[in-house]
Order: C-alpha cells, then structure tokens, then sequence
C-alpha cells in the first residue's frame, strides 16, 4: 500500500498512460456512488459492493487492491498491480491540481479509497506501513503502559484488556479527529491511542501529503504544457468521461403521450426540471432544447415524436410554421438528420454539472446550479420528505452532486440503485428497470 510520496519513473506509452488515467477515474466515481448507497451500512459492506462493481467493470486489479492485506509475498502480478495504481494517481494529480472544486472532490474521493485499502490490512501490513513511512507513532513501553492503565482504560472503549492490545502515542494534531470524539487519551501534547486507531493517523497524514503534492502538480504540469497530446488529454479526461459513462440507449421506442407520467417516475431532477419548466412556460432556451431533446433521444424518443412533442411544447407561443421556421432544424440536426449528419448522444452528467446557467434558463445540474431555497423548493414539489431534505441539501452543498443524484434516486424509488449512475440516461434505464421488475413481481 503507497502513501505516493515519491512520483513515478520510467517510460510509458501513449496509450498506456491515457488507459491508465482512464481505469482510475472510473474507479473513484464508481466509489463514489457505492459510498453514498443508504442500504450499506458498514464500511466492509460497502468495501464489499465497491468490489463486485470493480470486477464487473472490468477492473480487476483495483479489487486486488482494495482487498490486499499489506503482508504476502509480492508476486509479479501484484507489483504490476502496484505500478498501474502509483502510476494512475500521479495522472489524476495533474487532471485534479488546477480547479478548486476538483482538487476538493479528487481529495475526498482518494482518501476515501486509502481508508478502504488500510481497512484490508492485517497487523503486519500496518506494522511494514509504520516502517516505511516514518510516521510519528510511538509503541508505548510496558512500564507506561503500567502506569496509565486507568486512564488507557477509560479512553479505549472498544479494547476489553489493555494488557494485551498495542498502544502508541501521537501528536495529538494528528488524530485531531479522535480528540473531538473525547476517544483518546491525552498527555504532554501527546494522544495514547490503539493499534486499531492507527488509521486515523495514515489518513491525517496521506491527505496532508495529497494536498502538498497537487500544489506541486500545478508547478509541473508545466513541464508538459507544450505538448499538446498529453494536455488536450489531461484535460478533458474528467468530462470525457462522463461522456463514455454508462450512456444507455434505449431498444424501444418511448411514446410520447407517456413522459409526463415518466417525468414524475424515471426522470432524473436535472430532466424533470427541464419538462416541467417546458409545460409551464411553453418554452426552453436552446441549451435546454438541447440538454432536454437529446435525453429523449436517448430514452427511444423518435425524430418524428420529438418533432411533434417540441411543436406541441411550444404551441401557446409558437404557431407551427414558426415552429418549423425557428426549430425543427435544430431537432433534426441533433438527430444526424441536417449538416454533417453527426450522430450527437445524450449529455452526461460532467457535461450538465460545468454547463453555464444564466436567468431564466432551466438546463445544468440542479444539485449544482439552484440555491439551497430553490432546490429544496424543487424537491418538495418532487414529494422529497423533510426527512431526507437535508442530506441531499447538504450533499448538494459539499459539491457531491453525483451523490445527491443518487440519494434522490434512493428516495423516489425507496431503494438504491444497483450500479452507478454518471449518466442521466442510465438514471432513466434503471429506474425503469426497477419500476417494471416491481409490477411484474406484483403480477406474481
């Protein structure tokens, strides 16, 4: 396991180093939504989903990781294993370094995934992790442990014999979370804690380490600011990949006559917002035709139906020959039907989150664009309770959009979903599948 003091050597591909960057990203959002699912309670069952997500992604190698206790023989796959994590996470460095707002959630995202890694390893790993990185962590010897016995006692609820459980001392800055618990402790500056808090000490100190080092990304990534492949890549990689992120098509066709029901049932907030901003004022801004109008493309909306639900959409304001003058086009373009006849897909959820929103638009991320009144003004109406209000106000606040987006899934459809949702299309897929799983068991 790697606190990634020290920064990669070598050669690398291209590709490889793209693959790479890829694989990691993918990794921390699928985290991501695993940490916020309401029914894992524990973090071994959350560990647990995160690793069957992994494997079904196809990455492997991550729930090798997730799951290595720090004290077997290092074999060859595993040191493979290892290069591909310390490599990735330095690439993701210089992605993360230069925006406030990612920097914050690459940091919570990779000190989510080290306290998942340190939760796998067996005495002797955290022992070797001690060894090599110097901490400030001290075995307490035998006679002091005499001497604070009381104390040691009273202050490590969870040991049942003191005699026998390993005690260390610390700096008390760096466990600062346990001194505000009153868990620990405390003498001369220093807390007494036990081996099975030693966590909290390597997380103090690899976010400490994390945030020193993504400053000193900004400063390199100036070393490859010339070379256009590696920055075009850099980037764009957290909004591509968003873009590839479980886009899913739907194989039938979604009448139209049924998206007023399916907008208070499967839509995601970011879609229900746009339709019914549509019903009330007859009218949607180009980013919110576009942002709306490729979302029913992607749920099996025809070119032929979108015409006639934008026409119907716009007809208090807008005659049909007007209509057609102002905006069939753009809908057949979106279609790959006019101009170069691309093929556009549906936004993801990176795209809608860094989208603009100005007065009187109704597109973007509401989780990341409205106020806390609007928004909880807006999940009321959705028949969001107070009971769940806050945490999705407060996730929404954090910047953990994705993680709001799938508590309100949670609570429309009183469970979680079973994968990860980055897609406003995948929202839609899983929630019908959900809903249609459910009528045909009440068929039964």
């Amino acid at each position: 396991m790697q606190i990634y003091n020290i920064p990669p050597t070598g050669e690398l591909s291209l590709e490889e180093f793209q693959e790479l960057g890829f694989d990691r990203l993918k990794m921390l959002r699928l985290m991501e939504t695993t940490s916020c699912r309401g029914d894992l309670k524990t973090l071994e069952d959350r560990k647990k989903a995160l690793c069957e997500s992994l494997k079904s992604d196809g990455l492997i190698y991550y729930a090798n990781l997730l799951l290595a206790n720090g004290s077997n023989p290092q074999s060859e796959e595993h040191s493979q294993i290892r290069r591909k994590d310390h490599i990735s996470h330095f690439i993701l460095r210089l992605v993360y370094c230069h925006d406030v707002e990612l920097t914050k959630w690459f940091t919570k995202q990779e000190v989510e995934f080290f306290k998942f890694r340190f939760s796998s390893l067996d005495k002797k790993g955290v022992e070797h992790m001690l060894n090599i990185n110097n901490l400030d962590c001290i075995p307490i010897s035998p006679d002091e442990k005499s001497e604070l016995k009381n104390e040691l006692s009273l202050s490590s609820g969870k040991v049942t014999n003191i005699d026998i459980t390993d005690i260390y001392k610390v700096p008390f800055e760096k466990v600062i979370d346990l001194v505000r618990g009153r868990k620990v402790y405390l003498k001369g500056g220093m807390a007494y804690i036990t081996h099975m808090d030693l966590s909290f000490v390597f997380i103090s100190y690899f976010k400490e380490n994390l945030i020193a080092g993504l400053e000193r990304a900004k400063i390199l990534y100036g070393n490859i600011s010339d070379d256009e492949r590696l920055t075009k890549y850099l980037t764009g990689l957290p909004s591509a990949f968003s873009g590839m992120a479980r886009v899913v098509w739907s194989t039938t066709a979604t009448p139209i006559d049924k998206l007023n029901d399916l907008s208070k049932t499967s839509y995601p907030l970011c879609m229900r917002t746009l339709h019914e901003a549509l019903q009330t004022n007859s009218h949607l801004r180009n980013s919110g035709r576009m942002q709306y109008g490729l979302f029913l493309k992607g749920i099996g909306v025809t070119l032929e139906d979108a015409l006639r639900f934008w026409r119907d959409a716009f007809l208090k304001k807008t005659d049909g020959a007007e209509f057609d003058k102002k905006y069939a086009y753009s809908i057949r373009h979106y279609f790959g039907k006019e101009g170069k006849q691309t093929n556009y897909t549906p936004f993801g959820c990176q795209k809608i989150i860094s989208s603009s929103v100005g007065p009187g638009e109704y597109h973007g991320c509401p989780f990341r664009h409205m106020d806390r009144d609007s928004l909880a003004q807006k999940l009321t109406s959705c028949g969001v309770f107070a009971s769940n209000m806050t945490e999705i106000l407060d996730l929404a606040k954090d910047a953990q959009y994705h993680i709001a987006c799938a508590k309100y899934f949670e609570v429309m459809h009183n469970k979680p979903a079973s994968k990860p949702l980055l897609h406003p299309n995948a929202y839609f897929a899983e929630s019908r599948l959900l809903l249609t799983d459910n009528d045909d068991n009440k068929g039964e």
